[in-house]
């Protein structure tokens, strides 16, 4: 079988289900066969077909792929995407069929692609042209998981050229696409016009392609390992949550090498140059507290993320956790159980001289979220000031101020949370009294 040299069939016998990207074109067809004749049972294969519908004869090529696997006595399954533009563009194409890939595949399940060694130098010279930074010149990995999917693509040291011929050996007949040939597409002009016409003038351009890569390789490694030692120095409580004097210890590149890996490892959010700079423009700042919102988001939007820092700590909050409560929706409590809001949980227990008195257990008690212009004289002090002030003067993080529960007794404010009794409903020292818990959804 094709197989990269530093890699065993070993490590495929550890999935349950191995499915096999398969388009009908020789580069998938000699996968498949080449791992039909190495797997004694091929009940364990699964041919993926992705009928994106463009062509009019993208059924044909369906049947054609189904009579193939059958033939290999491989189980075959088809996902129909039925694209009505001709003119979709390529990267849509290939999200659709990754889309489609994991919808397919369950715990424990590999997926295995063609890519070959043409394949990644059209891939690397491809994001030379659109700009890459040393990761994306990297090129294709053999081995790479993505949202808990791992894929394989074995013939990353092979050519087309020995695909080819392996083809030919073991008379495997496949199909050719016609739109392989269409120059309006990017790979196929790099592949058609681009290389051939680099060749003539630099024969080994391909292995300096390569041999860049390999470079690309290495010093990532290094700026991998670098950025790992700096991020854990910068860590606090939390792995989303960085000292801004620690980050600021280091250089400006160091800073932006490890805030790359923080979020590359916190989320799958994309983070542009622009972002960056405002970043690190943002905790360069002097003062020490900041309301400052950056948003960052991922390619499909449903993994954004708010970058924001306060009292000199830098948080990464998932857009999912921001979630405010509702000033509009009252929820009544008994002070039997804990009471469960879209938030988090306040509970409660008694504890002489503390708290709520006890006298208003009996009255009606509501819970809700701050609505504006609240006013509270927490127990000891000798005023009343707006909450908004109190909350802006404790250390309570800007974005969880408005996800508190505020506690109501006969519609009049009582508690703020867990963080002050109003004067007037706490009761006396040598009484018991209520005392409240907050635990919002975000420290879990």
């Amino acid at each position: 079988m094709f197989i990269s040299n530093n890699i065993s069939l070993e490590n495929l016998k550890n999935f349950k289900r191995i499915g096999i990207g398969f388009s009908g074109g020789l580069d998938s067809c000699v996968l498949l066969h080449s791992l039909s004749v190495s797997f004694q049972d091929t009940s364990k294969l699964v041919a993926i077909h992705i009928n994106h519908g463009i062509s009019k004869d993208s059924d044909l090529w369906e049947k054609k792929c189904k009579d193939i696997a059958r033939d290999l006595n491989i189980p075959f399954y088809t996902k129909k995407l039925n694209f009505k533009d001709s003119n979709v563009s390529e990267d849509t194409l290939r999200e659709a069929r990754y889309k489609a890939f994991e919808e397919w595949a369950q715990e424990g399940d590999l997926i295995c692609t063609a890519h070959h060694k043409d394949d990644q130098l059209e891939t690397i010279f491809f994001r030379l042209m659109r700009g890459t930074g040393i990761e994306g010149l990297k090129g294709i990995p053999v081995w790479r998981k993505v949202s808990g999917l791992s894929y394989f693509r074995p013939f990353l040291d092979f050519s087309k050229k020995e695909l080819f011929e392996y083809a030919v050996l073991n008379n495997i007949k496949w199909t050719e696409d016609k739109s392989n040939l269409d120059v309006k597409f990017s790979r196929n002009f790099i592949r058609n016009s681009v290389f051939p016409s680099l060749l003539k003038f630099w024969p080994g351009f391909g292995k300096s392609l390569q041999f860049l890569s390999k470079e690309a390789l290495h010093s990532q490694s290094i700026l991998d390992e670098i950025s790992k030692n700096d991020l854990e120095s910068c860590r606090l409580g939390s792995s989303e949550e960085l000292s801004v004097q620690k980050v600021n210890s280091f250089s400006y590149q160091r800073i932006r090498n490890l805030l790359y890996r923080w979020l590359s490892e916190s989320s799958s959010a994309s983070l542009s140059v622009k972002q960056m700079e405002e970043i690190i423009n943002l905790i360069s700042q002097k003062q020490e507290s900041s309301d400052h919102v950056i948003l960052i988001s991922s390619k499909d939007n449903n993994n954004s993320h708010d970058l924001r820092m306060f009292k000199r700590v830098l948080y990464l909050l998932p857009k999912e956790y921001c979630t405010l409560l509702n000033q509009y929706e009252e929820s009544e409590w008994n002070l039997e159980n804990d009471l469960l809001l879209p938030t988090g949980r306040i509970g409660f227990k008694e504890t002489k001289g503390k708290g709520l008195s006890l006298i208003h257990k009996s009255k009606k008690i509501t819970v809700r979220g701050r609505e504006g212009g609240e006013r509270c004289k927490p127990f000891g002090r000798n005023r009343s000031q707006k909450l908004k002030k109190l909350l802006q003067e404790s250390d309570t993080s800007p974005w969880l101020r408005d996800r508190l529960p505020l506690i109501y007794v006969d519609k009049e404010l009582a508690a703020v949370a867990d963080l002050w009794v109003c004067d007037k409903f706490h009761t006396h020292p040598e009484e018991v009294g209520i005392t409240f818990s907050w635990t919002d959804n975000i420290n879990k």
